[in-house]
């Protein structure tokens, strides 16, 4: 993955569009179940291996870096799984934040194409800023009404339903079945749990019952505990054990079966001190060049400028936010390809924003509504650092 050495975003790290992402890695697995992806399969997980399991299972750690995943493994070194295989390194997609990577799990598609760029998502045509995971708005409410075809206005591109094998989704609570994941590939088979032997036992469930397929299977719980409490501490890395003897245990319980097991992550977290949390609402003057609230995460801010005053915000960007962050015209940012290749989605211009402001040195943004409480957590994502854009890829036969 290449770190940039020059211009405005030297010293981050830019998705290695295109031949190692995670994007790269789904034009992989499509491709081995017999689908069809417009992107380059990954190099390190080639097709022709893949496809000779009988049954193909992609699961996702959310949140566990490269970086996270050294810190655990210096800790643990009887390790079961995550230390018993090797792992090579792939880079997220940008944004380096859960909103996005998941979708590209969720199609195979990168960024460009499905234009789901953040937690929080502009949607200009319906006037609203949206938590577009959770199909609400910024204030709480439905995005829109229950007869309002969903489906139809994301338009997600699926490479995944060319696969003509048995699909499954299996994923944490109400995930799987929220009106956002039904609105992306449509999956035969739809299972939840909540733990991680409920975890296990979807997972065998699906490998006993089909006689062959593909499964997508998410884990959320590392990441919200790296969100309340950090990376280190224990209740984290305690939870990061409790993964580490699912794996082993679901590795060994698939022995014999045919399975390719696949583990990877959707983005890394770096711990933020308190002295670099910074509220966006208390720039004098910069929420009043804005047509709407800043978007995106806590790595990254998308900012829709009022025409008549770009030059007023970027000089208060010059002068309260120069330490923070690298200020990116939108429209650079997609013509570096930032957000990946294949057909861009027809509202993708609309939803990156004038600028965006990407957080350097772990610094992280809050935009809150007029009256909120700014909401800071101890870990965060969403930039280009190192730590958040690496990730591990374990490929592990049973």
């Amino acid at each position: 993955m290449p770190k940039l050495t020059d211009g405005p975003l030297a010293g981050l790290y830019f998705p290695d569009y295109p031949d190692a992402t995670i994007v790269n890695l789904m034009a992989s697995v499509i491709t081995a179940r017999g689908g069809r992806s417009p992107h380059a399969p990954l190099a390190t997980a080639p097709p022709e291996r893949l496809a000779a399991a009988r049954h193909l299972l992609c699961l996702c750690v959310d949140g566990l870096g490269v970086e996270q995943l050294a810190g655990y493994l210096a800790q643990r070194p009887d390790s079961p799984f995550l230390g018993a295989h090797e792992h090579t390194v792939l880079s997220t997609v940008f944004p380096a934040t859960t909103a996005s990577a998941v979708t590209t799990f969720l199609t195979g598609a990168s960024p460009a194409e499905h234009a789901i760029l953040g937690w929080h998502l502009n949607l200009p045509d319906l006037g609203l800023v949206s938590t577009v995971l959770m199909s609400r708005t910024r204030t709480g409410s439905a995005v829109a009404p229950d007869d309002f075809d969903l489906d139809a206005y994301l338009a997600l591109p699926s490479h995944l339903d060319t696969v003509p094998e048995t699909r499954a989704q299996l994923s944490y609570g109400v995930i799987p079945h929220s009106r956002f994941s039904r609105a992306g590939t449509h999956w035969d088979r739809v299972r939840s749990f909540d733990t991680l032997d409920g975890l296990q036992r979807e997972v065998n469930a699906f490998c006993r019952d089909a006689r062959h397929g593909l499964a997508y299977v998410y884990w959320p719980v590392h990441d919200a505990l790296c969100h309340e409490h950090g990376t280190r501490d224990p209740r984290t890395l305690g939870h990061l054990a409790e993964i580490d003897d699912a794996l082993a245990g679901l590795r060994d319980g698939l022995a014999g079966r045919g399975v390719t097991l696949l583990v990877t992550a959707d983005h890394g977290i770096h711990d933020t001190p308190p002295d670099r949390r910074v509220d966006l609402s208390t720039v004098p003057g910069l929420y009043d060049c804005l047509a709407t609230l800043p978007c995106g995460d806590a790595g990254h801010a998308n900012c829709f400028v009022r025409p008549r005053r770009e030059a007023h915000f970027l000089e208060l960007v010059s002068e309260h936010l120069a330490e923070a962050c690298t200020c990116m015209a939108g429209e650079t940012l997609l013509e570096m390809g930032a957000f990946g290749g294949g057909t861009p989605h027809p509202s993708l211009a609309g939803r990156v924003g004038d600028y965006l402001l990407i957080a350097r040195d772990r610094h992280a943004f809050a935009a809150p509504v007029a009256g909120e409480t700014p909401f800071f957590m101890a870990g965060n994502h969403g930039g280009m650092s190192s730590t958040e854009m690496r990730v591990p890829l374990f490929e592990v036969a049973c």
